[in-house]
Formats: structure tokens, C-alpha cells, sequence
């Protein structure tokens, strides 16, 4: 597709104060849609030139990612959008589209706090609700594993997955319907908490809850904040799949399904993190929960 009028805004010579005006002019936006899903915003084969949410909302990200503050599209807008490589559309990182990538976009657009210091073992704990292992939407249904637990590390400015594995991060159906709390049962608000520090679950080596968080509780989903919710992040005793009862396993905690996985592989990047061996059992560990929905509504796969 040729970007002449994306060019000529680059230029100067044509500017595009807001979306109204953007969506007066088909061609125009049909080329900004184009570019827009070279960063992963849109995807693949959707530039119709229909301007609606979606793209607005698109570009709005882009522009904040870039640093921009410039209202519609004007020169600024326009010459990010045809001079940045798509793989350093995040200044100081290789980006290459795939999950790993839109996850540590996703934790920049939303200033969530991030370690780049993969290289000497620093992680970055990331649970997505309703993705399957290929990060693709599962439908979400209640009471089953159908979430997945990673660990997010940056090596050399370039993402990737240590580990990714299926979990739960939403209560199973019996203490969905005999809660433990009598303002109802928890469910961790999708969001970012620095709360976590290791230490026993029960009989399980485990993440316990050690600071704030905020979770819903019940079908009327009241919001709650506090620090003494025994919301960890633990494990099962066996081994689970995909669609399969949570049943008592969770009450409202982040569990991974298999416990192989949970202490073979999460928990031995957990301990090996060095500002948990400098701090054993003290420091807290930032842990965001992100909906899987809005995640591929922002970063759709292709």
C-alpha cells in the first residue's frame, strides 16, 4: 500500500488534527491502519480504511509508546510511524511481534514495573487469564485451567518466556460457592502487585502473600483491598490439564496445575532470582495478572 498521504504529513503539507478528521479521509486511514499493524496494534489485513475505536485506540498506543504527545496525526505521528523499526517500536528493546514481546509492551504501556536484568536472573512474573499455551484466546469458562502462569525475562534488550505453563488464576467451584470469606469469594483483580514473598503454602514451597492486593469478591464482584487474604501463588498434588475441574485447588489463589512444573521449574527461577537470594523470604515480588482479552484486544495475534 503506498503511503503518499502519510508521507506528505511527515512532510508538513497535510495534517490530521483528530479522528474525526482522520475518518473523513478513507485512503489515509487505510494507510495509518496499515503501518499500525506493523507494530502488532492492528491486525494483519485490517486496513479497510474504516477509522472506529479500535484504530484510534491503536494509535493512541503507538504515540505512547513513542513518547508522543501530538493530538490526531500531524509530522511528529507520521514520521515515527514510517521511520521506526518495528523491532524498537519500545526504545532500548528488540521486539519481534511474538507473545513475549507484546507482553513487555503491554507492561510499558501500562507503567507497570518490568526487570530487564534477565542475564543474571532476574524474572518478571506475568499471569494471563483466558490464553491458552499459544497465548490464544480459550473462552475463559468458569471453574476449569484455563490460565497460564509465565515468567517473563528480558536477556540483551530482547524478551522471551523462561517458562509457560497452565494455571489457574480464578477460584474453583466449590469455594466459588462455600466461600471462606463472608463478603464472598476472591478473585485477584487483573493488575500488578508487588506482594509475594517466598515461603510455605500449607505443605508447598510456594509464593505467599505478603503485602496489598485487590480482589472481587462474589457475583456482585465488591472490591477488596487488604494484605491478609492468604492469596499465593502455589501448586497442586499432581498433575492437571487443560479444561479440567480446578474443584478446591484454588479458594481465590494463583496455582499452577502441575506441581512438577511448579517446583521443578517456576519456583527454581523464583529462588534463583538474585534480589531473592539476597533478601531470602523477604523481598516482595511483583506479580502481574493481565485479562486475556483486553490483552489481545490491544496486541491482537496474527
Amino acid at each position: 500500500m503506498s503511503n503518499e498521504l502519510l508521507y506528505k504529513v511527515a512532510k508538513g503539507e497535510l495534517t490530521f488534527a483528530d479522528d474525526e478528521q482522520i475518518s473523513r479521509s478513507k485512503k489515509f486511514a487505510a494507510q495509518l491502519q496499515s503501518q499500525l499493524s506493523s507494530f502488532w496494534l492492528l491486525p494483519n489485513g485490517s486496513a479497510d480504511g474504516l477509522w472506529g475505536d479500535k484504530s484510534s485506540g491503536a494509535l493512541s498506543r503507538f504515540k505512547t509508546l513513542r513518547g508522543i504527545h501530538e493530538a490526531g496525526c500531524g509530522k511528529i505521528t507520521a514520521s515515527e510511524l514510517i521511520n521506526t523499526d518495528p523491532s524498537s517500536v519500545l526504545r532500548g528493546y528488540k521486539l519481534n511481534g511474538d507473545w513475549a514481546s507484546r507482553a513487555l509492551m503491554w507492561l510499558s504501556l501500562h507503567n507497570f514495573y518490568f526487570t530487564d536484568k534477565g542475564n543474571i536472573g532476574e524474572i518478571n512474573i506475568v499471569y494471563f487469564r483466558g490464553l491458552n499455551k499459544q497465548g490464544n484466546w480459550d473462552g475463559n469458562a468458569s471453574f476449569v485451567w484455563n490460565d497460564r502462569r509465565t515468567v517473563l525475562v528480558i536477556k540483551n534488550g530482547i524478551p522471551s518466556f523462561a517458562g509457560n505453563w497452565l494455571a489457574t488464576v480464578d477460584p474453583g467451584e466449590y469455594y466459588w460457592e462455600n466461600p471462606m470469606n463472608p463478603k464472598g469469594c476472591a478473585d485477584i483483580k487483573a493488575w500488578q502487585f508487588q506482594a509475594w514473598s517466598v515461603g510455605d503454602h500449607k505443605d508447598q514451597h510456594a509464593l505467599i502473600q505478603s503485602d496489598k492486593i485487590t480482589v472481587y469478591r462474589g457475583e456482585n464482584r465488591v472490591p477488596d483491598i487488604g494484605d491478609d487474604f492468604s492469596i499465593d501463588q502455589h501448586t497442586t498434588h499432581g498433575d492437571y490439564s487443560s479444561g479440567e475441574d480446578v474443584s478446591r485447588w484454588s479458594a481465590g489463589c494463583l496455582v499452577g496445575a502441575s506441581q512438577d512444573e511448579h517446583y521443578q521449574e517456576f519456583m527454581p527461577l523464583v529462588d534463583n532470582d538474585p534480589r531473592e537470594k539476597s533478601d531470602r523470604g523477604s523481598y516482595k515480588h511483583y506479580t502481574t495478572v493481565i485479562n486475556g482479552n483486553d490483552f489481545l484486544n490491544y496486541f491482537p495475534n496474527n
